[in-house]
């Protein structure tokens, strides 16, 4: 009987130790994956808030120009600029600008605004936003949509 208890005692041991190996690996594992995330930053990459749209020159007069990937118009008029949100107000449809008169309008629920981005038809609450625009270091537009102006202001060159 004696050897039976010895086996049974080895096994208790060689389960014991099996755990522990397992406990110690698993805390370690998990201490490397905590560490490696901290070093990796937390960061999701948007679209910038503030970036050149162009040379001044680029832009054609009294027209609007559409800047697909940052969903905005710049509107030249002479040697003024202005750069009018493509969001409409009403539920963020992107408008377009009306070739037949000046201003822009929601294809989607109707929506109409002057070529300032005032809203003078359909179920919109309010005007488009307009956005500063100010001149780069190398001559070229650029505009902040974080900063919002009055509508009817214009950056001169």
């Amino acid at each position: 009987m004696p050897e039976f208890n010895v086996v049974e005692e080895e096994k208790k041991s060689r389960r014991f130790f099996m755990a522990g190996l397992f406990a110690f690996f698993t805390s370690f594992g998990l201490i490397v994956i905590g560490a490696l995330r901290y070093i990796v930053p937390n960061v999701q990459y948007g679209k910038a808030e503030r970036f050149k749209v162009g040379m001044p020159q680029d832009f054609p007069d009294k027209q609007a120009t559409y800047i697909a990937d940052q969903q905005i118009f710049i509107v030249r008029e002479g040697d003024s600029y202005t750069a009018i949100s493509a969001t409409c107000t009403h539920l963020g449809c992107a408008v377009r600008a009306n070739n037949a008169a000046p201003g822009f309008f929601c294809p989607c629920h109707g929506s109409r605004y002057e070529a300032d981005g005032k809203n003078e038809a359909g179920p919109a609450p309010r005007p488009l936003d307009t956005f500063e625009v100010s001149l780069g270091h190398q001559g070229e537009l650029v505009v902040d949509k974080r900063t919002t102006v009055p509508r009817g202001s214009r950056f001169k060159v």
